[in-house]
């Protein structure tokens, strides 16, 4: 058969070269396995790099740096005892903090050890014993400059293996840095599990729908290569570059490839197998798999591409940095899959199918039609709005802790800690005020604390207040500048700094300052509020603001793409509708899911805008798929018929691809941190979802009841 169009011409190439094909990507994963780095060694868990700069927390952070000490301790060692203290655990914790101040401890690069409980400016390190309270003591623990996070982790293990004692007296560790380091941790240590289960729910599934225990090695083949090459590319990147990529890039982009990856596989693989059913040769078959399917795959490679490069746009810098790494992965998968997936094909041929697998098939025209198809669209659009309604109940957070699995290191430091402390010793929410002659405005200053403490009790919340007068009583800590043109407010929450009630506390905060600051009589004064809980607060509004922003142009570069290939604006439209309330119900289903049945507080931060961008994504890639086929069996019967074929021929194949990619992502929940297990359980739904009802079933109907006037200006018969 001669070639037709640049795909046809490709296919022709790459079954004539494909020996040469499969020894090129051998080279290459060579190559960069020798010469490129891997990725792992350039991640970063920091909340400080993913916050805009221009985000009012980000920039407390940069004015603080005119007040002398840090309001959050790196890390914390607490010394408890449930029994309550007794004098030789005095004299033992006395002696470890001076032990970390002038003795061998300087080697951790600690700096300084406070006891939060000493209020001597003469001597912060002295513990008092009538300062202690009863059952738990925290060390504030502060390091040098440039500390690396692995060093502090280190530091603190080696200091508690150090100062403990087999006695009844307990040293655990928390802290910021702590929480930062065992998240990393979990990613790290479970990223190979993650690749292991979703190489083997593929296999199975790859399997499963065509009957041979070969057909899955090509797919696993291909996506195998692209995660390789795409991670070793990234890391090369951040490393000339000089950034830190954020930890929970690695674990998406692995999935996203070994699901996108199947998508594009089991496309070629499916009509490739419709060939040989036809009687085609091998090396013709595996020619008009290219022929046929390339254009779907440059289409829908075209859509994801062009929705990850739109990150860049964002202002949160977790997005900023996932968008172009997909778009690279995305970019990768795509050469590979085109190429290395017919050569495999053209080499195995038949063999890679079984022969029960290229059975006849009935013919797909005799198979019955959607002869309701407005019942059909109204239940289902029904049934779609109503699961969106779990929406109205959606609380969105993101806190450090609960993230973390109860055995972690920083969790039962901080359990130890706020059986006496509040919880908000773990990260201050830091006030900084600007202006003039604020050390000769004590009474204003005392008037704002006043003013804060009383709009968090408005706020459902409580927290205690530390200003200019406790200067000289905590330690190390400067409430005003020396030249007076700075000032700062320490409120220590009650209950959880990262509880999504603390996050709006904060950001109201943050909006009613300039208010307080007038009632206070600091009409001159400006003012941000920064800290932990500040910068969670801003990377969760940051991201609901770029969700804003990033939907109307993903769904408009969509739009194209489809208008493109169907050559109609008709039919996009609505596909585009169905993906939005996919998304919705997805969201819907999980917020109640996530809130009222597994009982956590809320919906980690950038679970919504994930899910959207990967669900119109991929939801592309299934709208092209069934559409194109439907256009091509439209060509040569009437649409009631060729919709039920067209159907017929990809239905399976969506269901397939549906699994495997629901799979992949539900893998993400092998890794123990609570941000991944809600990413992985929403993607996996709205995959599920969008392959086994909203393209199966809800778009064919739509098609069938637009009728042709969805393909104007072309002409279909009904």
């Amino acid at each position: 058969m001669r070639s037709r169009g640049f795909f046809g011409a490709l296919g022709w190439l790459l079954v004539r070269l494909r020996f040469a094909v499969v020894l090129f990507w051998a080279a290459v994963a060579l190559a960069a396995y020798l010469y490129l780095p891997a990725l792992g060694d350039s991640t970063s868990s920091s909340l400080a790099d993913v916050v805009p700069e221009s985000a009012p927390a980000a920039r407390a952070e940069a004015q603080a740096e005119g007040l002398a000490g840090s309001v959050e301790a790196p890390a914390i060692l607490v010394y408890s005892n449930p029994e309550g203290f007794s004098g030789p655990d005095l004299d033992q914790m006395a002696y470890g903090v001076q032990r970390l101040n002038e003795g061998p401890g300087r080697l951790y690069g600690l700096r300084r050890a406070v006891p939060l409980a000493a209020q001597n400016p003469s001597n912060p390190t002295r513990v008092d014993r009538d300062l202690l309270g009863d059952e738990a003591l925290p060390v504030l623990l502060y390091f040098e400059p440039g500390t690396r996070l692995t060093e502090i982790a280190t530091g603190v293990g080696e200091i508690r293996e150090d100062l403990g004692s087999p006695g009844p007296l307990r040293t655990s560790a928390t802290g910021i840095r702590l929480v930062q380091h065992d998240t990393k941790i979990a990613i790290e240590g479970n990223l190979v599990l993650v690749t292991v289960v979703t190489t083997l729910a593929i296999f199975l599934v790859v399997a499963l729908a065509y009957r041979s225990l070969v057909a899955p090695l090509i797919p696993l083949a291909s996506i195998g290569l692209a995660t390789f090459l795409t991670l070793r590319v990234l890391g090369w990147v951040a490393a000339v570059q000089g950034v830190s990529i954020p930890a929970q890039i690695e674990p998406i982009i692995v999935v996203l490839l070994f699901g996108v990856g199947t998508d594009y596989a089991l496309f070629l693989l499916s009509r490739t197998r419709q060939a040989l059913e036809e009687g085609t040769g091998r090396l013709e078959a595996a020619r008009v798999g290219v022929e046929k399917v390339g254009g779907i795959l440059l289409s829908s490679a075209a859509v994801l591409i062009a929705a990850f490069a739109l990150l860049v746009l964002a202002d949160l810098g977790l997005y900023r940095a996932l968008g172009p790494g997909l778009a690279l992965a995305l970019c990768i998968v795509f050469a590979v899959t085109l190429t290395l997936v017919p050569a495999l094909l053209a080499v195995l041929g038949p063999a890679a199918f079984g022969r029960r697998s290229l059975a006849p098939r009935r013919d797909p025209s005799r198979r019955p039609a959607f002869r309701r198809a407005g019942p059909i669209s109204v239940v289902l659009v029904a049934g779609l709005v109503v699961a969106s309604a779990g929406n109205l109940g959606l609380k969105v957070g993101f806190d450090q802790l609960a993230n973390l699995p109860e055995s972690a290191t920083s969790v039962r430091g901080y359990e130890e800690l706020t059986g006496e402390f509040p919880g908000g010793v773990l990260a201050p929410v830091n006030v900084l005020v600007r202006g003039e002659d604020l050390d000769e405005k004590n009474e204003e200053l005392l008037r704002l604390q006043t003013g804060m403490q009383s709009e968090l009790l408005d706020a459902g919340g409580s927290a205690l207040t530390f200003g200019p007068q406790y200067a000289g009583r905590v330690p190390e800590i400067d409430f005003v500048s020396p030249d007076g043109s700075a000032a700062r407010v320490l409120l220590v929450f009650y209950g959880p700094p990262f509880s999504p009630e603390a996050l709006d506390q904060a950001r109201g905060l943050q909006e009613r300052l300039p208010v307080l600051l007038d009632e206070a009589g600091l009409e001159d004064a400006t003012g941000v509020v920064g800290g932990q809980t500040a910068l969670s607060a801003a990377a969760r509004d940051t991201s609901e603001d770029d969700l804003k922003k990033v939907a109307p142009l993903l769904f408009a570069v969509s739009f194209v793409v489809l208008a493109l290939l169907l050559r109609t604006p008709v039919a996009p439209v609505y596909l585009l509708i169905s993906t939005a309330l996919s998304f919705t119900a997805t969201m819907g289903v999980c917020a109640l899911l996530f809130q009222n049945v597994f009982g956590q507080d809320g919906v980690v931060y950038y679970v919504p805008f994930t899910l959207f961008l990967l669900l119109v994504a991929l939801g592309s890639d299934y709208n092209i798929f069934i559409m194109a086929a439907v256009r091509e069996e439209a060509e040569g019967r009437p649409l009631k018929e060729a919709v039920p074929a067209a159907l017929a021929r990809t239905g399976p194949t969506i269901n397939a691809a549906g699994l495997a990619l629901a799979a992949s992502f539900l893998a993400l929940t092998l890794i123990p941190l609570q941000d991944f297990f809600q990413v992985g359980v929403a993607v996996a739904l709205g995959v599920l979802l969008d392959a086994f009802v909203i393209r199966t079933l809800l778009v064919p109907a739509l098609v069938l009841l637009v009728g042709p006037a969805g393909f104007w200006p072309a002409k279909v018969r009904p």
